[in-house]
């Protein structure tokens, strides 16, 4: 089968996968041995206006951006500005972890692979009001659940830090460095970080939701704003270098052409062929794939940046990326010369892995693995999970009982250092959770434990809500509830009336 058979067959299977997924648009492009194949868009980026995609539409690439900032710190290291095995404290002693240990012996690698042992505690940076700088501070309050360099425990605090030493060694913004050092060098024209920009452009994606395990809807959501990003001075979202990037198939076909090159750009060097290897090069083993599990895959690592495994046989360096409204999806296979570029407007969606992985088995001459199909079961099996994992969290329901206490006393505010405010509030009978910019409504599930009955982040409906009485005087002192959403992790405790910071 020639290329463009290949490519037209795939478009029409990407639309009936965009049926099926109910997706509006995916932005897709690839390139082998230097030569652009393929850089377009199928479907409608705006589906309420009827407007189709392209290869210059922008996508928001969400956890890609982390490829970004590993390049920004690999190009800070050549100049000697920083160093992949010094710790960090040589540049910013100020900052400080949860032990004294990490504190002391945290390096540049150690954040760029995931390994400080801190869990995504994501619900201490998304939706609050904190700037950069307060979110690198809140870093000490934040507890870790496996020992130092033991496990990959994928977060984005990490690469907030990261951003931050970046603005501590150069003087500039993490954003300002992007753009001098990445996005002009490689003609990178349209990507940009801030949130204003892709707003404001007339050829970008609108962002949609996954809704429910049928994977029915695709509801129009509204892009993630953090009240502490301001274009007009230069401040970026305070998560930026885990995850701010907006960009479009053109442009990141350009980046993925000099990731697969030598260091050099158009005759001049960018970075060392060295530390271009670096980053590619496996760092911590994965315990279990971020990604399906699949047979096809062995030896999925953490290095920097980007996911280094082998697929059939091959070695593949890739990285995902989700964000409200947004799924992306950078890969390549170095051996082949081979960058894969793919973007939809839906979170939550899989239909641009589905199309990566089809490509990639096209350019490899093995028998296709039937990912669309594939991909879409995975996703409705995982959301048939969700609700085993609930009930981890909640126990089993016992019948009868009510609450120890009247529904007024359990009002009020509660704090815990490093998370944004938290208060709750009786309103017409019922509890009222203020926390992450929302306003949920809890249901009394049994004793002193409450469900939530509306979405927390992106937390679904269901989530218990327990409230711990005090073991002297016997008031409600505390509120607890599981926002690190992993099996046997500890939920975390919000104190009643705390002053702390």
């Amino acid at each position: 089968m020639d290329e463009k058979d290949f490519f037209a067959g795939l478009e029409q299977r990407i639309r009936e996968g965009l049926a099926l997924w109910r997706c509006p648009s995916i932005g897709l492009g690839v390139i082998k041995d230097g030569e652009i194949l393929y850089a377009g868009g199928v479907g409608l980026r705006d589906r309420e206006a009827d407007l189709p995609a392209d290869g210059k539409t922008l996508y928001q690439i969400g956890s890609s951006s982390k490829s970004f900032t590993a390049l920004l710190c690999a190009m800070l290291v050549d100049q000697g500005k920083l160093a992949w095995d010094v710790p960090i404290r040589t540049w910013a002693p100020e900052v400080r972890f949860y032990d004294a240990f990490t504190t002391e012996n945290v390096t540049l690698r150690d954040l760029l692979s995931h390994r400080t042992g801190l869990p995504r505690h994501e619900y201490a940076w998304y939706r609050t009001p904190f700037t950069r700088e307060e979110l690198v501070r809140n870093l000490r309050w934040l507890e870790p659940n496996r020992p130092f360099r033991t496990q990959m425990r994928y977060n984005n605090f990490g690469y907030i830090l990261l951003g931050y030493l970046i603005e501590r060694v150069t003087g500039l913004s993490w954003e300002a460095c992007l753009q001098q050092y990445i996005f002009e060098p490689l003609g990178m024209a349209r990507s940009t970080p801030f949130l204003d920009d892709i707003e404001g452009d007339p050829n970008h994606a609108a962002p949609y939701g996954l809704i429910g395990k049928s994977l029915s809807g695709g509801e129009r959501g509204r892009f993630y704003r953090c009240s502490a990003e301001d274009k007009e001075k230069g401040i970026g979202a305070p998560f930026g270098p885990a995850g701010s990037i907006n960009s479009c198939v053109e442009d990141l076909l350009r980046y993925l052409r000099f990731q697969l090159g030598d260091g050099t750009w158009e005759g001049e060097r960018l970075l060392s062929q060295a530390a271009l290897e670096e980053m590619h090069k496996p760092n911590m083993f994965l315990s279990a794939p971020l990604d399906m599990p699949m047979e096809e895959t062995q030896l999925s690592s953490y290095a920097m940046g980007w996911i280094v495994e082998m697929f059939r046989g091959h070695r593949v360096v890739q990285h995902g990326g989700n964000i409200d409204g947004f799924s992306a999806q950078l890969f390549m296979v170095p051996d082949q010369k081979l960058g894969i570029v793919a973007l939809t407007n839906m979170d939550g969606c899989f239909l641009h892995l589905s199309a990566a992985r089809t490509i990639v088995d096209h350019f490899l001459g093995a028998e296709d693995g039937d990912w669309f199909r594939r991909y879409h079961d995975f996703t409705v099996e995982s959301g048939e999970g969700l609700d085993e994992l609930l009930r981890q969290f909640t126990g089993e329901r016992r019948e009868g009982t009510r609450p120890s206490h009247p529904l007024e006393e359990y009002a009020g505010r509660y704090a815990r250092r490093g998370y944004g405010p938290c208060s709750v509030e009786l309103r017409d009978g019922v509890l009222l959770l203020k926390l992450l910019d929302s306003e949920i409504r809890l249901e009394h599930f049994h004793y002193d434990t409450f469900l939530t009955r509306d979405i927390l982040g992106e937390l679904p409906p269901g989530f218990p809500v327990h409230f711990h009485t005090a073991e002297v005087g016997g008031a409600i002192d505390a509120l607890l509830i599981p926002l690190v959403p992993e099996a046997a992790e500890r939920p975390i405790r919000f104190e009643r009336n705390s002053e702390k910071e």
